[in-house]
């Protein structure tokens, strides 16, 4: 076999594509295929992406084939083994994605010509060459009798590169021939791993089912800013469940749920509370579409003022602290140094509730 040839022929391009559409869209296939049916498909899905990865990056990278023939013999094992891999994964992710209950190229003889065992199609012909060339030579079944693949050696004809006899165990039967072709290898790998594209374009199609299906199903409306968040909360749970939105949601719900004890500071935390309808607007015009994309009217934690950069260090701590559940011993130093930059005028006391403290926070920062 040329492995040079081989190198040519596959890319791990393809594979990596494949793996950042299946991590894409917020995740759906993983939201959609970690609970389908009652089973994990998720980890099958990961599983066949991290073999094709590995198969096909050996198949780059495979070494020169040795002039010794029993080295070379293993090596053409290691590379036969390899395109098994890669079409044991495609075959998995096609009964995920496409037909559980079908094997893809069933019945094809489209990649091997003059086939010992004429009845095998491409599949189970590919498997009787992996048998025969080291996966378990010494314990076949074929022709209705136990065979024995024979000492590979080089073969005699131009388009093979090794040849097996297949013993049988029956007193006198003749032995069986058979040629292993690189070419035809090649053709058999192609054929597999291009079919990435077909399971590519369904996931593609699934989607955007998915897609048209929620985007059909209306949004409830509110005139009420708090009950619209939490119906934006149960929605986006339902829509993909995208960590960015699910966090914008949950910091607008923190905002409004705040109520301002200092009479003096209620104004602004009204003007404010009103500046952020348009973000809410957004966010259900926006989860009603279906239509993920960064949100315009997001106001950005920390802005270019004078005052956000000199308490950078300390707001970047404050926000772990409010969203996270562990403690944070230096917690009243950072409500002192903003209560020092701000000679008091928010006053933040460690007794006040996580959202008035992360709302004085953002009056801070943008009022």
């Amino acid at each position: 076999m040329s492995v040079s040839e081989m190198k040519n022929v596959v890319i791990d391009e393809k594979i990596t594509k494949f793996r950042n559409l299946v991590n894409s869209n917020s995740n759906f296939v993983f939201n959609t295929y970690r609970d389908k049916n009652g089973k994990n498909h998720w980890n099958l899905i990961c599983s066949c992406m991290d073999w094709l990865t590995v198969s096909i990056r050996y198949l780059m990278n495979a070494p020169d084939l040795d002039k010794n023939i029993d080295v070379r013999v293993m090596q053409m094992f290691s590379l036969i083994s390899s395109i098994d891999l890669v079409s044991e994964s495609i075959t998995q992710l096609h009964r995920v994605f496409i037909n559980p209950s079908t094997i893809p190229f069933a019945g094809e003889k489209k990649c091997f010509g003059n086939r010992t065992f004429v009845n095998e199609d491409d599949n189970s012909y590919f498997k009787t060459i992996r048998a025969s060339f080291g996966a378990h030579p010494v314990n076949l079944n074929q022709s209705n009798s136990k065979r024995f693949a024979s000492w590979p050696f080089d073969s005699h004809m131009k388009s093979g590169e090794l040849t097996v006899h297949l013993y049988s165990n029956e007193v006198g039967e003749e032995d069986l021939v058979m040629n292993l072709n690189s070419n035809e290898l090649i053709a058999f790998l192609n054929i597999r791993y291009n079919y990435l594209d077909v399971i590519s374009d369904k996931i593609k199609s699934i989607y955007t089912d998915f897609q048209d299906n929620l985007s059909k199903q209306r949004i409830q409306t509110s005139t009420e800013p708090i009950e619209q968040l939490h119906i934006l909360r149960a929605e986006s749970e339902k829509r993909l469940d995208n960590d960015y939105y699910n966090s914008e949601i949950n910091d607008l719900i923190m905002i409004f749920e705040a109520e301002i004890p200092q009479p003096e500071l209620v104004p602004l935390a009204d003007k404010y509370k009103r500046s952020l309808e348009p973000l809410i607007e957004e966010i259900r015009t926006n989860l009603q579409a279906m239509n993920i994309i960064d949100l315009e009217n997001s106001p950005s934690l920390s802005n270019r003022s004078e005052l956000s950069r000199k308490l950078s260090y300390e707001i970047g701590k404050f926000y772990t602290w409010i969203h996270g559940d562990e403690y944070d011993p230096l917690i009243h130093y950072y409500l002192e140094r903003f209560n020092n930059e701000t000679n008091f005028k928010f006053n933040f006391n460690i007794n006040d509730s996580c959202n008035l403290l992360f709302l004085k926070l953002m009056l801070m920062l943008h009022a």
